[in-house]
């Protein structure tokens, strides 16, 4: 079992949006999807606040922070600039003092605290060195070249009809809550390598958890989403 002191949890955001531009600090509901990400660590039952970092460069980012009294990395301009490496990106690895870190997704607004919680938990339980977010699907994937990569439970029938019932589940990246060891990120290894089952262990959500927003309509929809379950 994990130590807890051990674990680093942390917020990354930037400013640099381009697909839905300000992303993080535009006006979502009452608030932003950066304070709404922030307000659910500090309303866990099992986040220590002290061991809370938010990664952020921009002044705006920094301000929400101060107002909550929250720990701040200040990223560097590199990490933001592409080309993209994990060690990069993730430069806090070996700057802050913590063997394990999880990673909770910003742009996320449907990920319940509890959720977050059950996760964390499942981390500290699990001898794995990265944990991912999840979520199951019954669906067909294919390839490149338009070969089917899941195959159907029996026979090869049930192809000729495309009933889901009858595929094997798969799994597609929830994209909210994420989880390693600070050590694999210098070595490249963000989760896991994803080479093997178990590397990194899985961590199945409901699917109406996992919303990640990448373009304006998905903004909206999930603003309205947001709104309707505050409201209920």
């Amino acid at each position: 079992m994990k130590n807890i002191d051990d674990i680093l949890f942390i917020t990354q955001a930037r400013s640099g949006s381009v697909r839905v531009v300000n992303k993080m600090l535009r006006p979502f509901g009452d608030s932003c999807l950066f304070e709404i990400a922030l307000t659910k660590i500090l309303a866990s039952k099992i986040i220590p606040k002290e061991n809370y970092y938010v990664s952020v460069r921009d002044q705006e980012f920094i301000d929400i922070s101060d107002k909550y009294g929250v720990n701040k990395f200040i990223r560097s301009e590199a990490s933001v600039q592409e080309p993209v490496t994990v060690q990069k990106v993730l430069e806090w690895h070996d700057k802050l003092d913590y063997k394990y870190w999880v990673k909770v997704n910003a742009c996320n607004p449907l990920l319940t605290v509890e959720t977050i919680d059950k996760f964390v938990e499942a981390f500290m339980n699990s001898d794995s060195r990265g944990m991912f977010g999840v979520f199951e699907k019954k669906t067909f994937l294919f390839d490149s070249e338009g070969r089917m990569l899941n195959k159907f439970h029996g026979e090869d029938k049930y192809l000729a009809t495309l009933e889901t019932k009858f595929v094997e589940t798969c799994y597609e990246a929830a994209h909210s809550l994420y989880a390693g060891t600070c050590s694999d990120i210098a070595d490249g290894i963000y989760t896991g390598t994803f080479k093997d089952k178990g590397n990194p262990e899985f961590f199945p959500m409901d699917v109406s958890e996992c919303f990640d927003i990448d373009w304006p309509w998905q903004f909206e929809l999930a603003e309205a989403i947001y709104k309707n379950r505050r409201a209920n």
